[in-house]
């Protein structure tokens, strides 16, 4: 919850530029299949859209919240075609916050997930994750399995083949706390997400992100893992400086 549509434009002044200074460097191989994914709150996606329209071949837009029912009685909720119509191609769901703050159960996230493959258009970015109590207990994988098992039952029911799916796996004692997972660590929860949900359900394009306390001292640590194909960043990209050296700092060559 930052930024005002006010906000926005400045902020994009500053992260479209180094984009381009990039690009004009020579350096624009560096984007390869890469995608940048923007995440306004949703007063502000129809005006993010409009920003980043000339760079939509490497900066998407994503909605950090959706409902799981096409209209109707549901004051303060968001439906996929209502993101759809401002631009997205993405939608977080079952963030961390979501499920600790208000309550979001694995029911309610399965059945949002289950919506934005009905209504198509729109890759979901699934949040997974454990409390430290959790880590402690050496039972994260169990956690997380159980996670990904309810998250992705609808899809199992309706034997869905998936085109593309994005999880994060959030550790939630990380968020926040600028202690980030080990590298390695996160590398082994990386490969069981991998595993489970391709044993679980049929993806043509699975990809496994981490989100939790991701800083410029340790993206690249984090980067060079093979299951690890991205970073769902919070803090740090309030800062649009900042967020351009994530980018450029999770390329092997370091741009």
């Amino acid at each position: 919850m930052n930024k005002t549509g006010e906000d926005i434009v400045p902020y994009f002044d500053v992260f479209l530029k180094k984009i381009d200074e990039l690009k004009k460097s020579g350096a624009g191989n560096i984007f390869g299949d890469t995608e940048i994914v923007v995440a306004p709150p949703f007063t502000s996606l129809c005006e993010t859209s409009w920003l980043i329209k000339p760079h939509r071949e490497t900066i998407r837009l994503c909605a950090q919240n959706v409902y799981c029912e096409k209209c109707g009685a549901y004051t303060g909720e968001i439906s996929v075609e209502m993101i759809k119509s401002c631009g997205c191609s993405f939608v977080i769901i079952g963030h961390s916050e979501r499920r600790n703050i208000f309550k979001e159960d694995d029911e309610l996230i399965g059945g949002k997930i289950k919506a934005v493959y009905d209504a198509g258009g729109v890759i979901p970015i699934l949040c997974v994750g454990e409390k430290l109590e959790i880590r402690e207990k050496n039972s994260q994988e169990e956690f997380v399995g159980n996670q990904l098992m309810i998250n992705l039952k609808p899809l199992k029911e309706a034997n869905a083949r998936i085109s593309s799916l994005v999880i994060a796996y959030e550790p939630v004692w990380a968020i926040g706390t600028g202690m980030p997972i080990r590298p390695q660590d996160g590398e082994d929860m990386h490969k069981f997400i991998y595993d489970f949900v391709n044993s679980y359900i049929k993806v043509d394009e699975l990809r496994v992100i981490y989100g939790g306390s991701v800083t410029e001292s340790n993206i690249s640590d984090l980067m060079v893992m093979s299951h690890i194909n991205g970073a769902l960043v919070g803090g740090a990209s309030l800062d649009p400086s900042k967020f351009f050296n994530l980018f450029r700092l999770s390329k092997p060559s370091g741009g």
